[in-house]
């Protein structure tokens, strides 16, 4: 059986005679960018819901979805990170007058 392939730019061309089955690969080269997070590697899919954002684990070394909430109290409890921004807070203040204060009231 003899095989003719001609490539023209992104062009292929390729002749056979009879052929029950016949695979055809090709490559590009260069890198392979994956779609979507479950095509990565180091993605970790457990406890997946809708809203949830995704963090990264130096200690496992993978990307994991966790819901907001965590994200919110790891801006006010790691040593790392200044706290809340300001203006988060400022809008906290407003939008929850008259129900928490977050400066402690005055004495």
């Amino acid at each position: 059986m003899t095989y003719k392939v001609t490539v023209s730019s992104n062009n292929y061309t390729v002749k056979l005679g009879n052929v029950s089955k016949l695979k055809v690969q090709t490559s590009s080269g260069g890198v392979q960018l994956p779609a979507k997070f479950s095509d990565l590697s180091d993605y970790n899919a457990t406890g997946l819901n809708d809203k949830y954002v995704i963090m990264y684990d130096a200690a496992t070394q993978t990307y994991y979805p966790v819901n907001p909430d965590v994200v919110l109290s790891a801006a006010t409890t790691e040593p790392i990170s200044p706290g809340l921004p300001a203006d988060f807070e400022n809008q906290l203040d407003i939008d929850l007058d008259n129900k928490i204060d977050l400066d402690a009231g005055t004495f």
